[in-house]
């Protein structure tokens, strides 16, 4: 089976002249991507990088960072990819716990990295290498390097958070970069001819894995966007006559709301792939009504899950009687649902914590064999922490993180339940559960809410309302309702309740 190297190197000679990646600046073919890797991987052997080191990239997404991910592959190293909105302290520990020497950084982040060094407190790292002047001399010869073809060799180190507070380095391998690009490319039929957008930053698992990568695989191109910008997004649809893309609803429904789908051209776009939060039907049937055309596909996984786990396709997207589904595991991906507190397996219709075995699950966290061994067990097993149901058709629905389901009043309350309904009203644009600390109940339900422009309603008139969706334990006891623009979200368009838990809104 072929490495990710060994589809660049497939590319740069099936398809030479193709445009491989778009920036906002610059654009290259496969032959120039493949060349520029190539001086990328020289470079690096010169500096005293071997197989299996890890060298860092803290870049924003850009041609920069796709020849930098595929240059350290291609000198047999490990990449590491840094989130730029860490805090100096997230970063420095990011940089000492992953062990790296070298690290790549573009200009954006370049004073990012200066204040981590500036601490004095990196321990491994020996020289940054700047995106400009810098990085062009630290380029070597574009030289086609020897290949292994070693699909249990670590292809990607992505961060992702933990129960201590620490970010944990997820070890992805080349099996599983090909496995979940193969998924991709089969069960949300992907294409030669794609021209995909990526706007989630490339140190996120879906963005580089999801997308990247598979139309890597198929030698088609991908358009990267640093920011997501409701306008700009329309622009680059219609400027590079995108046919894909993936969107975390809350990007939908800004989409939607800024008129970008109907002021803009996206005949050409095909499929639109969601994920990361609820995606309920008015959402789904207003971007049906906007782009009749498109396909919808909705995935859901985790980045130690390689990422993808699950996917519901179009054909299912507008059926009531799975409205709020997940869908369905992918072709080499197999799913159960395992008792909380216990190994055995739970019927249909029972909440239990979703397990995965696939090729392209993670071999462990860096560095951390006792935290690898509490969710990686013999078995093969991913245990990932989500919990979930099935129906009898194996279609299967999202309840929560097992830490963030509410105990109250001796009741269980999966805030995504709650959220599902809250999103079916027609006056509300965002929604978010979470569980509040209380004497009288342990812990209260309560919901942080964002209404649509020019829409009125009340704490009292929603509760109401919930009462014909919910059991009474699940209707929440206090609802705060905030400016859309409050809501906290993170860098891929996630409701942060961290976030929401520290803004003293109950």
């Amino acid at each position: 089976m072929r490495t990710i190297a060994d589809f660049l190197r497939l590319n740069r000679r099936r398809y030479p002249g193709r445009t491989a990646v778009v920036d906002d600046t610059s654009r290259v073919t496969y032959a120039e991507l493949a060349d520029r890797a190539y001086a990328v991987a020289d470079g690096l052997l010169a500096d005293g990088v071997r197989r299996g080191d890890t060298v860092g990239i803290l870049a924003g997404n850009s041609v920069f960072v796709a020849e930098v991910y595929l240059g350290v592959l291609c000198a047999g190293a490990v990449p590491v990819m840094y989130n730029w909105r860490w805090a100096t302290p997230e970063l420095v520990f990011g940089l000492n716990d992953s062990r790296a020497q070298v690290a790549f950084v573009d200009q954006e982040w370049a004073g990012t990295m200066r204040a981590a060094q500036d601490t004095g407190e990196l321990l491994h790292l020996r020289r940054v290498v700047v995106e400009g002047a810098g990085y062009e001399g630290y380029l070597g010869e574009p030289v086609e390097p020897e290949l292994t073809g070693d699909m249990d060799a670590t292809n990607v180190i992505m961060f992702t958070g933990g129960t201590t507070g620490f970010p944990k380095g997820v070890m992805l391998s080349e099996r599983s970069a090909v496995g979940n690009g193969l998924n991709e490319i089969i069960d949300t039929d992907m294409e030669h001819s794609d021209v995909t957008l990526l706007i989630a930053p490339m140190f996120h698992a879906a963005s580089l894995l999801c997308w990247f990568v598979p139309h890597l695989m198929l030698g088609a191109t991908s358009v990267l966007m640093r920011r997501f910008d409701e306008r700009q997004v329309g622009e680059v649809v219609q400027r590079e006559g995108v046919t894909n893309g993936f969107l975390v609803p809350n990007m939908v429904r800004r989409l939607l709301a800024a008129g970008v789908f109907t002021d803009y051209d996206w005949s050409g776009y095909r499929r639109m792939y969601v994920g990361g939060a609820i995606f309920k039907l008015p959402d789904k049937t207003a971007v049906r009504d906007a782009l009749p055309h498109v396909r919808i596909y909705y995935q859901y996984g985790l980045t130690e899950g390689g990422p993808i786990v699950t996917r519901l396709r179009p054909e299912d997207m507008f059926r009531e009687d799975i409205d709020g589904s997940i869908g369905r595991e992918f072709l080499l991906t197999e799913v159960r649902l395992r008792a909380v507190d216990g190994d055995e397996e739970v019927p249909p219709g029972v909440v239990g914590e979703i397990t995965v075995r696939a090729p392209n699950i993670m071999d462990g966290y860096f560095g951390r064999p006792k935290e690898t061994a509490e969710v990686l067990g013999e078995d093969g097993w991913l245990r990932t922490g989500d919990l979930a149901s099935r129906d009898e058709n194996g279609y299967f629905y999202y309840h929560d993180r097992s830490k963030d389901m509410i105990k109250t009043g001796g009741e269980n309350v999966y805030s995504a339940e709650v959220e599902r309904v809250l999103y079916t009203h027609p006056a509300i644009s965002e929604a978010a559960i979470i569980g509040v600390p209380s004497s009288k109940w342990d812990e209260e339900v309560c919901a942080v809410v964002a209404l649509k422009k020019g829409a009125r309603l009340d704490a009292g008139e929603l509760q109401e309302w919930c009462r014909g969706h919910l059991a009474g334990y699940k209707i929440p006891k206090r609802i705060a309702f905030v400016p859309p623009e409050h809501i906290p979200v993170n860098d891929s368009g996630k409701i942060m309740k961290t976030r929401l838990r520290s803004m003293g809104l109950f």
